[in-house]
């Protein structure tokens, strides 16, 4: 007999809906009828009424759901949701552990559906971004534990269905045999994070004006016979490599030879290599960090006590002598005599690894050559059990700052270079110092894979307005918007909002712009250079000043586009967006708040955020 199973993703780039995809047709083979639905499609009545539920939930940002999932998670948040004792479910929850939140959203999940009486069939699976594995492990579990639920029973007899469903199935139905084994999706390309495809860049100018203090770039990167695809709003992954020094430098702390062959993830390959290309060094993780203590201290074979039995002390100033000498164990030391320590390694990294806040503080600016640096006596018997401590490196992804049509054959992006000293070195950021540093135009060679976007495209009908508010690199996927609309001849008008510190210095794009402005592309542009005068301006500001304007464009059906620095900018810009709705648009505060975060956000989807 055939059972209904509702298979719910929640997804902010489109992870969370392909593996939902897979599942579907991995689910048929177990006897299972698949009901594949996106989070903001579904209602809390729905999965109170489902008996079987298998949820893919990726997280946003720190610990947030994505925004498919807010509705239904605030709906099965309410005091008055119903209760679910007749369901019965599993999580795959995907995250990034490079993130202190990690796999939130999928957590929360899992415990609300206990707390409301479903019951778990099989252990949620936390995927970081290398999520190919994990989620075959999981699916290979969670499909015959929610295929063993039928019709409605007792707790009793379902409570931790994936311990006791050996002793009411075969075992090859828990096991499936390799044939049916649940594999990774053939995708519409082959090309992907864990099998990138390899291509140069035709140029990396700088776009800062002379005297800046930053370093933006304009590089381009060549899809050559790749067959990659993408729209304007999506992003691109890079696979960087580590920096030479930093790798050398750390095997010479090891104390182990570069030549020397390891196994690593991707096979047998020199220690060098792994390094290099295989593993995350440029930052400490937290794995790393808690095993400190156990890893100092198994490494200490002698425990030295030492008993003080003698001291004799001169105040230079008096004059006076002090002294004092052992005579049994009971007799204290003499008041406000100084105590001196000596240097206990592993007390130093109990104190770093005590709690989440300590290990944060202590990762934020280091990374593994800082560590073996300041614990000289932490060794390692093999490479290995080194590299068992650290993360598998992940692609970053970055916005891309060109449309297809008006740029074929390549992708084009606007990224800033991190650079900085911390403990008398010199750094940079990962993947952005990989691109300025090592990688020369038409010569290296690094791995990319396109990532599309769900929700942040411009409008079907072309003849709709729309703003963007990008200050820095966030201008980054509205010159893919405008040169898309200016391909496509759209009519609707656009209105950009941009800004940094300095007009001289910061004014990325400005021939192009100026072009746009000349020829009615670009109908209106807003700038704010925050260093310019003594008051810093930030957009935010010059949106407040064209306040009524704003909400003509929003009244009269605008989209409302939002790209850049998530934990200022974006929330700035979001609050002066209420303050103009709820001013011009004759609302008060409450109902502005929900126009702009209910109506215009989730609702309408007129208003679409890329903020990181």
């Amino acid at each position: 007999m055939s059972k209904e199973v509702l298979i719910l993703f929640g997804t902010q780039s489109g992870n969370s809906e392909d593996l939902a995809s897979q599942l579907a047709k991995s689910a048929e083979s177990h006897n299972l009828v698949p009901t594949v639905q996106d989070m903001e499609e579904t209602s809390v009545e729905q999965m109170a009424q489902s008996e079987r539920i298998l949820i893919i939930c990726s997280t946003w940002g720190e610990g947030e759901m994505p925004d498919s999932a807010e509705d239904l998670w605030d709906s099965i948040s309410a005091g008055d949701a119903p209760k679910m004792e007749n369901t019965h479910f599993s999580i795959c929850a995907l995250g990034d552990t490079s993130y202190e939140f990690y796999c939130q959203s999928g957590k929360d999940w899992d415990n609300r559906l206990e707390e409301l009486g479903a019951k778990r069939v099989f252990p949620r699976q936390d995927c970081d971004v290398d999520f190919d594995e994990p989620y075959a492990e999981w699916a290979n579990g969670a499909l015959p534990a929610i295929s063993a639920v039928v019709g409605k029973v007792t707790p009793e007899a379902v409570e931790e269905v994936s311990v006791k469903i050996e002793t009411t199935i075969p075992e090859n139905k828990i096991k499936p045999e390799k044939s049916k084994e649940v594999k990774t999706k053939e995708k519409d390309t082959k090309w992907s994070m864990k099998n990138p495809y390899m291509t140069t860049i035709s140029e990396k100018d700088i776009l800062n004006g002379p005297g800046a203090t930053k370093e933006t770039r304009h590089v381009s990167i060549l899809l050559g016979d790749s067959g990659l695809t993408y729209r304007a709003g999506d992003a691109i992954g890079i696979i960087p490599e580590n920096p030479e020094d930093t790798v050398n430098t750390l095997i010479d702390l090891l104390g182990f030879n570069a030549d020397q062959e390891v196994e690593s993830h991707s096979g047998t390959v020199t220690l060098y290599d792994a390094l290099k290309k295989d593993y995350e060094i440029h930052r400490l993780n937290k794995k790393f960090v808690k095993a400190l203590p156990e890893l100092l201290s198994s490494n200490s074979e002698t425990s030295i006590e030492i008993q003080l039995i003698k001291s004799e002390r001169e105040n230079l100033r008096s004059g006076m002598n002090f002294s004092w000498e052992f005579e049994n164990k009971t007799k204290p030391l003499p008041i406000n005599y100084p105590i001196q320590s000596t240097n206990n390694p592993s007390a130093k990294a109990e104190e770093i690894s005590k709690d989440n806040d300590s290990i944060e503080d202590y990762i934020w600016s280091r990374d593994y050559v800082d560590t073996m640096e300041q614990f000289p006596s932490l060794k390692f018997d093999r490479p290995e059990k080194f590299l068992s401590y650290l993360d598998k490196l992940k692609g970053r992804l970055y916005s891309i700052a060109s449309s297809p049509d008006a740029h074929p054959g390549e992708v084009q992006l606007t990224i800033a270079i991190v650079r900085y000293n911390h403990h008398n070195r010199d750094r940079a950021g990962l993947c952005t110092g990989y691109l300025a540093d090592d990688v020369d135009v038409g010569e290296t060679q690094f791995g990319v894979y396109m990532s599309a976007t769900k929700s942040f495209l411009l409008p079907e009908d072309g003849d709709t307005n729309i703003i963007m508010v990008g200050p820095g690199t966030g201008i980054a996927p509205f010159r893919a918007f405008i040169e898309q609309r200016e391909f496509d001849k759209s009519s609707g008008k656009n209105w950009l909002f941009f800004g940094d510190q300095h007009e001289a210095t910061e004014y990325y794009y400005k021939e192009q712009i100026e072009s746009w402005l000349d020829d009615g592309t670009l109908f209106k542009f807003t700038t704010a250079w925050s260093r310019d005068q003594a008051e810093k301006i930030y957009v935010q500001n010059r949106m407040l000043e064209h306040a009524e304007e704003i909400w003509e464009w929003i009244d009269g059906g605008a989209y409302f586009y939002v790209c850049g620095d998530k934990n200022y900018m974006a929330k700035d810009v979001h609050a002066a967006l209420i303050k103009i709705c709820s001013e011009q648009g004759g609302m008060g505060l409450e109902k502005a708040t929900e126009f702009v975060s209910q109506t215009l956000m989730k609702d309408e989807k007129r208003y679409l955020r890329d903020v990181y």
